[in-house]
Formats: structure tokens, C-alpha cells, sequence
């Protein structure tokens, strides 16, 4: 890597105006800004209302996403958001991405350049019964497709298994993680949320630094 960078990584505002007042701030100060989902909390819940793409209870919630991004946009750094288990499905979030110039909605995994970095984007989380619900297919899917492919950034909602998430306490040994994939790409950075109680922190362990961005805006230099 050549010269250093700032990264903003927010996560699981669950329309916190405090925390959108304050990205929108931060933003301007940084080289980028990475959203690991959970702006909403209705908008995802079933029963899911397929016509719109979100649940009726969460139709604020979808006008208040765009009006925050479109906020974002206007500040003119390159962004990204990837929507967690709460928030709309992609035929909502693909017709936003038309307004935008400078960021998009990430609705299908796959890889990014995000200003030099190689980013691995997967917007799918383990199963919480509303949208975006990582299956065993997909990581597997993902595993075979991309685990010959460096990455510098694995960017998605959940925490894989073992690392900032709650002890596991939400994870039992069926559900799929993306633990398998981080342990054969080996990223030097794993951006996260969706486990509050571990929002805020960040550990190292081998080559990776994972870090659990939810309810808070952190500052990541790369």
C-alpha cells in the first residue's frame, strides 16, 4: 500500500439521528465510508411485504435511508453501504441505486475496489428469519469462488463465529458463518456489526483485525 488512508465504519444505527449527524460530520474529515448495515429496524421484519421490497411498518425507515444517503452522496467521498438482516431487500435497495454517484447499496456479495483497497462484500447474514439470510450454499458458493482470491477487506453485517459475537450466544453449530471464508482469505481487515454488545471493539488474530462497528462511527486507518 502506498500512502495511508481513513476509513469511517459505521454500523446498526437503527435510525439513530446522533449517530447519522455525526457520520455525515466525520465524513468529510475521512478518505471513505463504509455502512455494515442495520440502518433500519422494521423494514426487514416479516411478514415481507415482496411488491416494495420492506415491510409496510418500516416505510420511514426506507425514506429516512435515502434521505441520510443521499445526504452522504452529496459530500462526494466514495461509500458503501451493506444492508444487515433489518434492513430492505434488494429490489428496493437497487432502485436507490440510481439516484447515487459516488456510492452504491451493495445487494449480491462479490468484489469491490474501494479507493486501492480489494474489498470482498457479502450482504448476507446468518439466519435471523428476516431478509439477507446467509445459507450454507452461499458460503459454500462463496469459499469456492473467491478463497484463491486475496482480499484486502471483508466487508458484512455479522461477526464470523468466535470473534465479537456475543460468545456466540447467537450462533448454534449449524448456522453458517463466514468464519470458513476469513480463515482461507485470511483479509487484513473483517468490518462488521449487528452484535451490540460488542460494538465498539476490535481484535487481532493472525493476519486479520477484526472490528464490530455496531452502534458506533469508528475511524479505520489503513
Amino acid at each position: 500500500m502506498g500512502l495511508s488512508m481513513k476509513i469511517l465504519v459505521g454500523s446498526d444505527y437503527h435510525g439513530d439521528d446522533r449517530l447519522q449527524r455525526e457520520a455525515l460530520r466525520l465524513i468529510p474529515e475521512v478518505d471513505g465510508y463504509i455502512n455494515c448495515g442495520d440502518f433500519c429496524t422494521y423494514a426487514g421484519s416479516k411478514p415481507e411485504a415482496q411488491e416494495q421490497g420492506y415491510h409496510p411498518k418500516g416505510a420511514d425507515e426506507v425514506q429516512r435511508l435515502e434521505s441520510f444517503f443521499r445526504q452522504v452522496d452529496a459530500l462526494g467521498k466514495p461509500w458503501l453501504f451493506l444492508p444487515g438482516n433489518h434492513d430492505p431487500s434488494a429490489i428496493c435497495l437497487e432502485t436507490m441505486n440510481e439516484i447515487f454517484h459516488h456510492g452504491f447499496m451493495a445487494t449480491a456479495s462479490g468484489r469491490v475496489n474501494f479507493q486501492g483497497l480489494c474489498l470482498l462484500v457479502v450482504p448476507f447474514t446468518p439466519p435471523c428469519g428476516w431478509n439477507w439470510v446467509l445459507t450454507h450454499q452461499h458460503l459454500e458458493e462463496l469459499i469456492d469462488k473467491y478463497s484463491s482470491s486475496p482480499v484486502d477487506v471483508l466487508v458484512t453485517h455479522a461477526p464470523p463465529l468466535g470473534v465479537l459475537d456475543e460468545e456466540g450466544k447467537w450462533y448454534h453449530r449449524k448456522t453458517p458463518t463466514l468464519r470458513p471464508l476469513v480463515n482461507i482469505l485470511k483479509p487484513r481487515y473483517f468490518l462488521c456489526g449487528h452484535m451490540h454488545y460488542d460494538g465498539g471493539k476490535s481484535e487481532t488474530h493472525g493476519p486479520t483485525t477484526f472490528i464490530n462497528a455496531a452502534l458506533h462511527n469508528l475511524i479505520l486507518e489503513v
